[in-house]
C-alpha cells in the first residue's frame, strides 16, 4: 500500500471518532433534521453535481460511478459552515459555525471490470437548541420557569455497493445502505429567580437510529457526454428509544431519483447539470400532522475550465449554482428553500495518485414566510488517494 493510502487510512479514522458537530442549521429542529448531502469538493463546485462526469469517481449518488477505477482509492471531504440566522421577534441575529466529514468513501477494484466501494454519507443533522419562558405556581409563589428544550445527533449511512464495467460505454452498480445514528432529545427547567429555593430539574431520552436501503445507477459514457441516473429507497427509518417507558418510533425512507449528465462543448470546458426528486410526503402520515412533509426537487448545474495550469499541472476552476428544496415545515411556518453560488478548482498531484478539490459556496435558506432568514458561507476540501 503506498505512502499516500496510508495517510488517507489514519485521517478516515480520526474522522469515524470525532465527536458530534454542533447545529449546521437552525432548520435541524424541523422534522427529522437538516438534510445533507454526502459529495466532494468538485460536485459541490459544480452546483450539486455529484454524477454524470467523465472520470471514475467515488459516489455516494450513484455506485456506478467507480467503474473503470485502475487501482484501489479512498476519498475524504471536509466540510466547514460559518451561518447567521435571523428570527422574527429577536432583535439579534446568531452566529454559528460548525466543520463535520460529510462523505469517506473506499473502493478496491475486483477484476477487470468489477469495483468494490465501501462508504459513509452524511444524512441528517438533528443538532439543535431552543428556549422558551413559562410561569408555574410553586413553593407558595408564582415562579418564572426557562425551559430549554435540546437535541444532539445525527444519521448517517454505511454503503457497501458494486459498480461493473458492462459494455465499453455502458456501467452499472449496485449497493446497500445501512442507516444509522443516535439522538438525544432532553429538556431541562431553571427557575432564574429561586436559586436555592428551588433546583433545576431535567429529563430525556436517547434513541438509535437503524434502517436498512437499497440503491442502484447506471452511467453512459460517450466521447463528448456522459449521462448518468440512480434510485435510492428502502423501508423504514426505525428510532429504537433506550428508555422503555418510551414508544419506538418509524419513518418510510424517500424514494430518490438522481439524474445527471455533463458535456464536452470545447477542448478545455465541460458542462455539467443534476436534478434529484425525493419522496419525502411517504413518510407524512408518520408525523403527529401529515402536513410536516413534501416531496423535493433540487436542480443544480456548472461549468469546469480546464485550460489554466500551475507548476506544470492542470489547474482546473469550477463555478455553478444550484436550488433546493427542504422537506420538514418549520415550526407553524411554510417549508423552506435553499440557494446558493458554488465555486472551486482543484489540482493533481504525484502523476494522478492523488486529488485535492477545494470548494466555496455563498447561500441562503428560509424567508419571511417562515419566520427564519439564513445565511451561510461554506468550504469543502477532498483529498482522493489511488494506491499505486
Amino acid at each position: 500500500m503506498s505512502r499516500f493510502f496510508r495517510g488517507g487510512a489514519a485521517v478516515l479514522a480520526a474522522a469515524l471518532s470525532a465527536a458530534p458537530a454542533s447545529a449546521q442549521s437552525l432548520l435541524s429542529s424541523a422534522g427529522l433534521g437538516y438534510l445533507m448531502d454526502p459529495i466532494d469538493a468538485r460536485a459541490r463546485a459544480l452546483g450539486y453535481t455529484g454524477l454524470g462526469l467523465p472520470d471514475p469517481a467515488l459516489s455516494m449518488i450513484n455506485v456506478a460511478e467507480a467503474a473503470g477505477m485502475p487501482a484501489a482509492g479512498l476519498s475524504i471531504t471536509l466540510q466547514t459552515d460559518v451561518l447567521n440566522a435571523s428570527t422574527e421577534g429577536e432583535a439579534e441575529s446568531l452566529d454559528f459555525n460548525t466543520t463535520r466529514f460529510p462523505s469517506i468513501q473506499a473502493a478496491f477494484p475486483a477484476g477487470s471490470r468489477a469495483v468494490v466501494t465501501v462508504g459513509y454519507g452524511a444524512v441528517l443533522d438533528q443538532n439543535w437548541a431552543a428556549t422558551r419562558s413559562d410561569s408555574v405556581f410553586l413553593a407558595g409563589a408564582n415562579r418564572f420557569a426557562e425551559d430549554t428544550y435540546l437535541s444532539r445527533g445525527a444519521l448517517s449511512r454505511f454503503r457497501a455497493g458494486l459498480a461493473y464495467h458492462v459494455r465499453p460505454r455502458l456501467d452499472v452498480g449496485v449497493g446497500v445502505d445501512l442507516y444509522t445514528g443516535a439522538v438525544r432529545d432532553s429538556v431541562t427547567r431553571n427557575f432564574p429567580d429561586a436559586v436555592g429555593v428551588l433546583f433545576p430539574s431535567a429529563t430525556g431520552t436517547d434513541y438509535e437510529w437503524q434502517g436498512i436501503g437499497f440503491t442502484a445507477g447506471a452511467r453512459y459514457n460517450a466521447p463528448a457526454f456522459t449521462l448518468s441516473a440512480a434510485v435510492t429507497g428502502g423501508g423504514d427509518l426505525t428510532a429504537e428509544p433506550k428508555d422503555s417507558v418510551v414508544s419506538q418510533r418509524g419513518y418510510a425512507l424517500p424514494l430518490t431519483f438522481d439524474g445527471g449528465g455533463s458535456a464536452q462543448i470545447s477542448q478545455t470546458t465541460r458542462l455539467a447539470a443534476s436534478v434529484r426528486w425525493s419522496g419525502w410526503s411517504a413518510a407524512g402520515d408518520d408525523f403527529a400532522t401529515a402536513d410536516q412533509t413534501r416531496d423535493v426537487v433540487q436542480a443544480g448545474g456548472g461549468i469546469e475550465f480546464s485550460g489554466l495550469r500551475f507548476l506544470n499541472r492542470p489547474l482546473p476552476l469550477r463555478l455553478g449554482g444550484r436550488w433546493t428544496q427542504l422537506p420538514f415545515r418549520y415550526t407553524s411556518g411554510e417549508f423552506a428553500d435553499e440557494r446558493a453560488i458554488t465555486a472551486g478548482m482543484g489540482v493533481v498531484i504525484g502523476g494522478g495518485a492523488a486529488t485535492v478539490n477545494v470548494s466555496g459556496e455563498r447561500g441562503m435558506r428560509g424567508g419571511d414566510s417562515i419566520g427564519l432568514d439564513e445565511s451561510f458561507w461554506r468550504v469543502a476540501f477532498s483529498l482522493s488517494l489511488l494506491g499505486r
